[in-house]
């Protein structure tokens, strides 16, 4: 009995602990420090092998920090990847002097939300949208005039009690981007379903959350003709550039 007592103490102990980790790594992912790491990498990057100007500057957290054939994807297109960590909007609004600003990016494409969604402290998709406002003030008040192009926020199996979140959250978006000169909204969300509204389940890994090389073949297949078409050079049904007339 006694070994039990210990035993049941123990496991008691180790549950205790365990839920204080969670507990931890769910407000310390909510403080911008937290990437601060991350960021202090671009800056190394940056001075090592400087990026071109006049790129389209992709910024966001875990889906584009996996994306690693990002710059194939978007070739002919110049790209600069700064996804980082499970980064929120208020992350990338809080860093936008330093991995917004220095590149003078010809366009900005932002692909997060999802993350902020899945806080579970009761965050809104109404939150959501007064982040984005705020973000897109922070990047014109930075003095960078370039277009902001915001991707619809993902669903993910793992996820699915945030589904209606989520269709709430780009409705707003869509909104918000029609209430601002030089905002744009690109849907790539509706194409993770199936007709029966169901998730595709080639578009994900294993753990219900990240993208599988399908899920980026997607979600390249939604982005790559429009920024084609507005950055680049006119695109085809396929999503190839037309030949020169």
């Amino acid at each position: 009995p006694r070994t039990l007592i210990r035993f049941g103490a123990g496991l008691g102990f180790a549950v205790v602990a365990l839920f204080g980790f969670l507990v931890y790594i769910l407000f310390a992912e909510g403080d911008p420090d937290h990437w601060s790491g991350e960021i202090a990498e671009f800056t190394r990057q940056d001075i090592s092998n400087p990026p071109p100007k006049g790129a389209l500057l992709f910024v966001g957290g875990s889906d584009l920090r996996q994306w690693e054939s990002l710059s194939q994807d978007m070739a002919p297109l110049k790209v600069i990847n700064r996804g980082f960590g499970g980064a929120r909007i208020s992350h990338i609004t809080h860093y936008a002097s330093r991995i917004i600003k220095p590149y003078a990016p010809q366009a900005i494409v932002v692909m997060a939300g999802d993350e902020d969604l899945a806080d579970v402290r009761g965050y809104r998709p109404e939150d959501l949208q007064r982040d984005l406002d705020i973000f897109v003030a922070a990047v014109r008040a930075h003095g960078v005039k370039a277009p902001v192009i915001f991707v619809s926020v993902r669903p993910s199996p793992m996820r699915k009690a945030r589904w209606l979140a989520s269709k709430r959250a780009n409705v707003l978006i869509r909104e918000l981007a029609d209430a601002h000169a030089g905002v744009y909204y690109i849907d790539v969300a509706s194409s993770l379903f199936n007709e029966d509204q169901s998730l595709r389940a080639d578009m994900f890994r294993w753990d219900g959350l990240s993208l599988t090389e399908e899920g980026y073949a997607q979600i390249r297949e939604m982005l790559y003709p429009a920024l084609m078409g507005a950055f680049g050079v006119p695109v085809n049904a396929e999503g190839k550039a037309k030949p020169a007339s």
